[in-house]
């Protein structure tokens, strides 16, 4: 059963960054506000960036599909969360979720294999 582990992981860390990202892409003002109201200069680019990011990343991880490559984007995405914001908890849980899949690979019933 270990050999499953990566695939339950895929689908719970991928499936945050999808819904997350679905969420943003509905209302992309939302986060340009957010960015701005944390001082980012070019918040529009950014908020796209990340929309991008965590819908296009969250969804290769979902899947499995170079998962050592999606993963990298991500946790740098978790890394200015837990330095910007006050969801430190949140954040170094899903980075610590990005690390395992970085390291372990994309397991069973991934599109990579």
């Amino acid at each position: 059963m270990k050999e499953y582990a990566p695939f339950a992981l895929r689908i719970g860390i991928g499936g945050i960054f999808v819904t997350t990202g679905i969420l943003k892409l509905l209302n992309p003002s939302m986060v340009v506000g957010m960015l701005s109201s944390l001082g980012f200069p070019g918040a529009t680019f950014w908020a796209w960036l990340l929309i991008l990011v965590e819908l296009l990343c969250g969804a290769s991880v979902l899947l499995g599909f170079k998962t050592k490559w999606t993963a990298i984007p991500l946790a740098i995405v978790m890394l200015v969360v837990i330095s910007t914001t006050d969801q430190v908890i949140t954040g170094i849980s899903i980075l610590s979720g990005l690390v395992s899949i970085w390291l372990s690979g994309p397991g069973k019933w991934a599109l990579s294999k």
